[in-house]
């Protein structure tokens, strides 16, 4: 056996093997730009092993056995390089050292090719071209993997900030408007009934405090600062949030607590109350009565809430998208909300399954 080799055979050999060992110190260094020298050496090494093969294949140098040897070790380290450039490297710089490298290694058999047909050069460069191909799915699968791992982080977070903004909307609304209508009171008898006034006010601290304790919460759960959340409302609360709902209109309450009610079918419940309560202080100021009925029925919750003014007059401001997302919550537990005239006043009406929808 021949064991001749020339430098056509060990300078690329020893560049792409080099290049690997530097690409490996680089990673290990922790340079910021470590990511991209896979690429860069994979161009730099592909192009020597080019030039090798065009050099040979002009002018086929009398190389034994090992010069093959060699050509298989330069073909490995290729493939390494284009493995750790599809995996790190950025697009741009990915796609110029995959397409040396690769090229480098599908050309390579035709240092050592004994014929000169064209078919034959095009079906073993074809083959090898395998290598690359195999290469680029190795690094390129944790790479696309990644990528839909980021994808997905992105996404729950946006979620997850759209339902703090909803909570925050559902939450915190429902006592600034009270505060807004308590002001207003206040202003209207702080001449008349002092002590009416200051009865007010009290209140309008009270809805404050909460408003920004409900805040301060929200802020926690955006941070993880205070361990897990605490409990959502639910219709044990309702009785507490009509109490807190007083004036101008008077509130009629037949609210029915069943056993068994899902904590989320309880929740929503209690945010349906509050949001239509909050409607219609922002919206129909001139209500001068609000009737709360919540009531199990046929194996679900029904919950109804009507007044005897329509919207109209002073409004305050408001993004209109609290019935809207309880209309979504009520549809995503299989039931359903509608809200509209309902005589010469305004009724919001859920059903909710209490079973699994």
């Amino acid at each position: 056996m021949s064991v001749a080799i020339g430098a056509l055979a060990v300078v690329p050999a020893a560049a792409a093997g080099g290049a690997v060992v530097v690409a490996a110190v680089v990673a290990a260094t922790g340079r910021p730009d470590r990511r991209v020298w896979p690429a860069r050496l994979a161009v730099a090494a592909g192009a020597v092993s080019l030039a090798a093969t065009v050099r040979m294949t002009v002018a086929p140098p009398d190389y034994g056995d090992a010069a093959g040897w060699a050509g298989i070790g330069e073909c490995g380290a290729l493939l390494a390089l284009v493995v750790a450039a599809t995996r790190w490297a950025p697009r741009r710089a990915t796609a110029a050292g995959v397409g040396v490298a690769g090229l480098a290694v599908a050309v390579c058999v035709l240092r050592f090719l004994p014929s000169d047909s064209l078919l034959d050069a095009v079906g073993a460069c074809a083959l090898w071209a395998g290598g690359p191909a195999v290469a680029v799915v190795i690094g390129g699968y944790p790479r696309l993997a990644e990528a839909r791992r980021r994808d997905s982080v992105a996404r729950e977070r946006r979620s997850q900030r759209l339902a703090l903004a909803r909570d925050l909307h559902d939450f915190v609304a429902h006592d600034v408007s009270g505060i807004v209508a308590l002001a207003q009171a206040a202003r209207f008898v702080a001449g008349t009934d002092p002590a009416r006034a200051l009865d007010a006010l009290a209140r309008v601290e009270a809805a404050g405090l909460r408003a920004l304790d409900t805040m301060d919460r929200t802020v926690a759960m955006l941070g993880d600062l205070a361990g897990p959340p605490g409990a959502a409302p639910g219709l044990g609360d309702l009785p507490d949030l009509l109490r807190r709902f007083d004036g101008p209109a008077r509130v009629e309450s037949d609210v029915a607590v069943p056993e068994g009610v899902p904590a989320e079918v309880g929740t929503t419940a209690y945010r349906l109350v509050r949001e239509a309560l909050t409607n219609v202080r922002r919206h129909a100021p001139a209500a001068t009565a609000v009737r709360v009925v919540v009531a199990r029925t046929q194996g679900a919750l029904a919950v109804t809430v009507t007044n005897d003014a329509t919207p109209g007059g002073a409004r305050t401001p408001g993004n209109g998208t609290g019935l809207a997302d309880l209309r979504h919550r009520a549809h995503l537990l299989g039931g359903t909300l509608q809200a509209g005239p309902s005589g010469d006043g305004w009724r919001v009406a859920a059903v909710l399954p209490l079973g699994q929808p």
